[in-house]
């Protein structure tokens, strides 16, 4: 006996370590051909293991491989990988050739034989999976033999892919005749993709309804999946039809396949659209059409099941009842699908087509792969989770492992491909998953089939520049570093596309490789300017840094080739737009590349879609910026009519654009028609209006005046770069127009008191009066400055402080002057308090409206007052001046207001500041007032009337103005001895005293009341004389004594 064949399987997963062992064995002692079996082993790793076999009887060669094929398929479906060898060797026969020869040897069998359709089927599927063109003309006779009505799936399947162009007439009649929809689709999608070459049988029948055709014919994504959905409310039973009609169509034209393909990432995996789904995937699988194959295959393995298969009633969310699955699951018009089971077949499909192929060394595999990790997105990645569970260890112990689900573990074939070999990653083929036992080194290679990858890194560089997820586009960089030939060999726009591309990693390392090959240097000098232009438009700003610091040095010269000055031109990125000014003045631009230049501009602006994203917008205004520091003379090569075309643009920005470039050319604001001007300037677009503004300023005077009022009106409007590019021109027409300028200064200084559109709009305003409308601004009276400056709208303030600083200060009175201290500009400050500092004697003859300047809100300002009222000799300051002063609320007023009474009060005026204080409200003047307290000061009845009230808040107040209760309370107990009739006035004050307050307080009134008594004999004092108590003698007690 020997051993023919041997496969050694192991599966590990959360709970399990096994091994199963395969082999074919040949007894030679038999002598018949029936002496092939097929023998097991299995069980846990390390243990015994146990023994089986799957041929009770012994088989011919042929039937033992099937069954041993069978076998190793099955438990390799199942979760287990090979571990005797790599896949890409996993020949069920010992060559290629000699796998054709048995399979050639079956069909032969198969077509004079009687065989099982069951068997047929799966000959016939795995000729096709090898595509064996030389089993070309049996299939054709076998197809022939069976004829339309019993040609199968498979039979088309093994046609298309195996017999190609020749079998084209054979298929044009099972599509015409079989009677399955299922068949006949496949054979005309056969006849209509490349795999039957030129030949093309007519269109029998239109397919699609013109409600889907208009958008999908015209690359409109948006229209066709709107028009899809409209069917499917509609018309749900031919929505599948349309969509394999329009996968058929695709394949002869490259816009409506790539349109079709962003479409089908849109629709959900549910009737009406899962039956047209399902056939399209089975069409791109026969087809090896990597991006429908892509497109189709993400729905399936990203989708959620509808139902739970197995079940009579299901709840389906999308429905939100209970539905009976089998009636509601059949017809055209079905509204259930896609159970759990469907769903995980669909999932094992998937990776099976692509392992199949991988496991056969077809280059179709990386194609299919790579077409499905593209259409991979950032919604299809899951949030990773981390536990631990019980587990046997490596030593055959258990104990708690750590577990984690990455990003991608619910999708199988994305795992598979990304992590098949990854030690970490365990595969777990009943829920279809994969396990992390640890972190993944993202720079390994442990992608399915590294081989095949190696072979492709064309689409190893798709892979990384193009993938919208990282796992995908690490997987494309560790193919490529792995390939320094490959690296070598990656020209500028290659690097420019990696340098684009969404994800650090990528960037990084072609960033790298650009810094290497500038290092080395370059000489070729068409090369060296498409590398730095790729530089210029990375996301990195160390690689437009790179870039920049070349163009600055001259190598290369920025403007030397059109390509390198387009990039320059068209980035948005804000350093490379900030580097322009620099580098046009250093060289100018050479007159051979202003044509060639113009020409890429223009083609790159007509090349916009309708609605520009942000990027797109900015890169165009920096155009718009830069082209006068290309062409300062206006004399930019652009023909009326190229400009025309942008203006006809239907995005704005580039209308914008096109009315920049004729403003820069020779002629000007003459090559556009009359009629257009009114559109242009009222146009929605701000960056139409300006552009349009900046053209009207090449116009002379004459035609420049029937816009003025709508210029006027943009000069004033509720856009501030719009506002500033009109203001050049209302200058102009002012000029032109000695009437507009008054009504103008008159309608926009109104405009400034009412409420503003924007935080710009006064600033805005104010610069136009002052450079447009200078003379109507020196002509404004004092009293409609006066009024500006005192306005509750800034704008109206901010006017009058700019016009402010030309007045001389006779212009205005000492006391608004003075008021203009508390002026929220600091520039009309400095100037009230410069016009107090350079005419002093002016504000001390008017000093009592003067000293209105310390109730200013401003640090600065209270400060020169204090200052200069320091200064001011004690003549200026009359008690009318100090009455202002001390009449404020303001405790920084007061203190200054108390350092001045106690500096400078006069005697002969004590009198009158005390009463002026004793109405103040300010506790922080009651002790001043104790201090100004005398006989004279309160000398008249009506001063001491005032003094009461003000004398009980003061006594009254609770551990508070110990010091200033004190000197009111000596005071009041001294006018009280002094004059019967004030003690009678204050009687009531001393009683209340002894009823509240303090303990300190209270025996104070007690005390001036008994005085008052002893003084004023007669009084009414509210005290009552007793007599101290008699006691009696204290008895002491011996032991006390």
């Amino acid at each position: 006996m020997r051993v023919v064949r041997a496969a050694r399987l192991h599966l590990r997963d959360a709970t399990s370590d096994k091994v199963y062992d395969v082999d074919l064995i040949e007894n030679e002692a038999l002598g018949t051909p029936e002496r092939y079996f097929v023998n097991t082993r299995y069980g846990r790793r390390g243990a015994t293991l146990r023994e089986g076999s799957r041929t009770p009887e012994p088989l011919t060669a042929e039937a033992a491989a099937r069954v041993f094929d069978s076998v190793v398929v099955s438990k390799i479906n199942g979760g287990y990988r090979r571990v005797d060898g790599p896949e890409t060797s996993a020949a069920p026969e010992a060559t290629a050739d000699g796998r054709a020869a048995v399979l050639r040897a079956r069909l032969s069998a198969c077509l004079h034989q009687s065989w099982a359709e069951r068997d047929r089927d799966r000959l016939l599927w795995r000729i096709g999976e090898l595509r064996l063109a030389a089993a070309a003309p049996d299939l054709i006779a076998l197809a022939r033999a069976l004829g339309p009505a019993r040609a199968s799936y498979a039979l088309v399947w093994a046609l298309a892919r195996a017999a190609g162009a020749e079998a084209g007439p054979v298929l044009a009649t099972i599509a015409a005749d079989a009677p399955g929809s299922v068949v006949r689709d496949l054979a005309r999608f056969a006849l209509a993709a490349p795999l039957t070459g030129a030949y093309r049988p007519p269109e029998t029948e239109p397919d699609l309804p013109g409600m889907v055709a208009r958008p999908a014919e015209a690359g409109d994504v948006d229209g066709l999946c709107g028009a899809l959905d409209g069917l499917a409310r509609h018309d749900p039973g031919r929505v599948g039809p349309t969509l394999v009609a329009l996968g058929r169509r695709a394949q002869g034209s490259p816009g409506l396949h790539a349109t079709l393909c962003a479409a089908l990432l849109r629709l959900p995996a549910r009737p009406p659209y899962l039956i047209g789904l399902r056939r399209l995937f089975k069409h791109a699988e026969m087809a090896d059409d990597p991006a429908l194959f892509g497109a189709t295959a993400r729905r399936f393995e990203t989708a959620q099941a509808m139902y739970r298969a197995g079940r009579s009633h299901a709840y389906v969310p999308d429905l939100r009842r209970y539905v009976a699955v089998d009636s509601a699951r059949r017809g055209p018009e079905a509204r259930l699908g896609l159970s759990t089971a469907t769903r995980a077949y669909m999932k094992r499909r998937i990776w099976r087509a692509l392992r199949k192929r991988g496991a056969a060394g077809d280059p179709a595999f990386a194609a299919l792969a790579t077409g499905f990790l593209l259409a991979l997105g950032p919604e299809d990645l899951d949030s990773p989770t981390r536990w631990t569970a019980w587990g046997r260890q490596p030593d055959g112990t258990w104990g708690r492992q750590a577990r984690a689900r990455g990003p991608l573990a619910r999708n199988w074939t994305a795992s598979q491909l990304l992590y098949r070999h990854a030690p970490e990653a365990r595969p777990r083929a009943g829920s279809l998953t994969f396990l992390e036992t640890g972190a993944i080194d993202p720079d390994r290679r442990d992608e399915a089939f590294p081989d095949l990858w190696s072979a492709r890194p064309d689409l190893a560089l798709r892979l990384a520049a193009e993938g919208r997820i990282e796992p995908v586009a690490r997987l494309g960089l560790r193919v490529l570093r792995a390939d320094p030939r490959s690296c070598a060999a990656l020209n500028a726009a290659e690097i420019g596309r990696l340098l684009a591309a969404p994800h650090d990693p990528v960037r990084t390392f072609a960033f790298g490789i650009a810094q290497a090959r500038l290092a080395a240097g370059i000489a070729d000098p068409a090369e060296l300017a498409a590398l730095v232009a790729a530089l210029l438009a990375a996301a990195l700003p160390e690689a437009r840094a790179l870039a920049l610091r070349r163009l600055a040095a001259g190598a290369p010269v920025g403007w030397s080739n059109p390509d390198l000055a387009a990039a320059l031109l068209t980035s948005p990125e804000p350093d490379v737009q900030a580097a322009l000014p620099d580098l046009a003045r250093a060289r100018a631009l050479p007159p051979g590349l202003a044509a060639p230049l113009v020409a890429r501009l223009v083609a790159w602006l007509r090349a916009m879609p309708p609605e520009p994203d942000a990027a797109a917008t900015a890169a165009i205004r920096g155009l718009r910026a830069a082209l006068p520091l290309l062409w300062p003379d206006r004399d930019m090569p652009v023909a009326s009519e190229t400009a025309a075309a942008l203006i006809a643009h239907p995005a704005a920005a580039v209308r914008s654009a096109g009315l920049a470039l004729l403003g820069q050319s020779e002629a000007g604001a003459a090559g556009l028609p009359p009629e257009s001007w009114d559109a242009l300037i009222g146009a929605e677009s701000e960056d139409i209006r300006i552009a349009a503004l900046f053209l009207l300023a090449r116009l002379d005077d004459a035609r420049l005046g029937p816009y003025a009022d709508r210029v006027v009106a943009f000069a004033s409007g509720p856009d501030s770069a719009v506002r500033q590019a009109a203001r050049p021109l209302v200058a102009r027409l002012a000029a032109a127009d000695p009437g507009l300028a008054p009504r103008l200064a008159r309608e926009l200084i109104g405009s400034l008191f009412r409420a503003a559109p924007d935080d710009a709009y006064a600033a805005d305003v104010v610069a136009l009066l002052r450079e447009a409308l200078p003379g109507e601004c020196a002509a404004l009276d004092d009293g409609t400055l006066w009024r500006l400056l005192q306005a509750r709208a800034d704008g109206a303030r901010r006017l009058g402080a700019a016009l402010l600083l030309d007045r001389r200060a006779e212009a205005l009175s000492v006391r608004q002057i003075a008021r203009l201290g508390g002026h929220p500009y600091r520039a009309v400050r400095d100037w009230a308090m410069a016009a107090f500092a350079a005419d002093p004697a002016r504000f001390q003859a008017a000093a009592a409206e003067a000293v209105l300047l310390v109730e200013s809100d401003w640090p600065d300002t209270l400060a020169f007052a204090r200052g200069l009222f320091d200064s001011w000799p004690d003549t200026a300051w009359t008690p009318e001046a100090l009455a202002v002063v001390t009449d404020s609320v303001k405790p920084e007023v007061l203190a200054f207001a108390r350092h001045l009474l106690r500096g400078r009060l006069r005697p002969e005026d004590a009198e009158a500041q005390v009463l002026r204080l004793l109405e103040h409200p300010a506790p922080s003047m009651h002790l001043l007032l104790t201090e100004l307290l005398t006989e004279q000061a309160v000398a008249s009845e009506a001063a001491f009337v005032r003094l009461i009230p003000l004398a009980r808040i003061v006594m009254l107040q609770v551990l508070r103005g110990r010091v200033a209760k004190d000197r009111m309370a000596a005071f009041l107990r001294a006018e009280a001895l002094r004059s019967r009739a004030r003690a009678e006035a204050l009687l009531p004050l001393f009683a209340d005293l002894t009823l509240s307050g303090t303990a300190r307080d209270r025996s104070a009134a007690i005390l001036a009341l008994r005085d008052v008594a002893d003084a004023h004999p007669g009084l009414a004092v509210p005290l009552v004389w007793r007599p101290p108590e008699t006691r009696g003698t204290v008895s002491v007690s011996e032991g006390a004594r």
